[in-house]
C-alpha cells in the first residue's frame, strides 16, 4: 500500500487518516512517531503496536468499503461487475 501511495497509484480511496495515523503508516513498521502533547507539556512515543493498532482499523474499514465485493479502479469506486456491465 505504502509503495502504491509514493507512486501516486493509490488516491481513488481517501482513508481519512488522522495525522498520527498517517504518520505511524507512513514511517514504516520500525519507526517511532513522537507527538507533542501540551496539556502535559511532553511527548507521547507511538510505535509498532499503535501501527498494528491503525493497520487493523484501515483492514476493517476497506472490509467494510468492500461490503463483499471487490473494489474495481475508475473514475469513482465501483464494483467488478459493475465494471463489466459498462456501469
Amino acid at each position: 500500500m505504502l509503495q502504491l501511495i509514493h507512486d501516486h497509484a493509490c488516491d481513488a480511496l481517501g482513508l481519512g487518516l488522522l495525522p498520527r495515523a498517517r504518520a505511524l503508516v507512513c514511517s514504516g513498521p520500525r519507526s517511532e512517531v513522537r507527538a507533542y502533547d501540551p496539556k502535559t507539556e511532553d511527548y507521547q512515543v507511538f510505535g509498532l503496536a499503535d501501527r498494528i493498532e491503525v493497520l487493523v482499523g484501515i483492514g476493517k474499514q476497506l472490509a467494510r468499503t468492500e461490503a463483499g465485493r471487490p473494489l474495481w479502479p475508475g473514475d469513482s469506486t465501483r464494483t467488478s461487475s459493475d465494471a463489466s456491465a459498462g456501469g
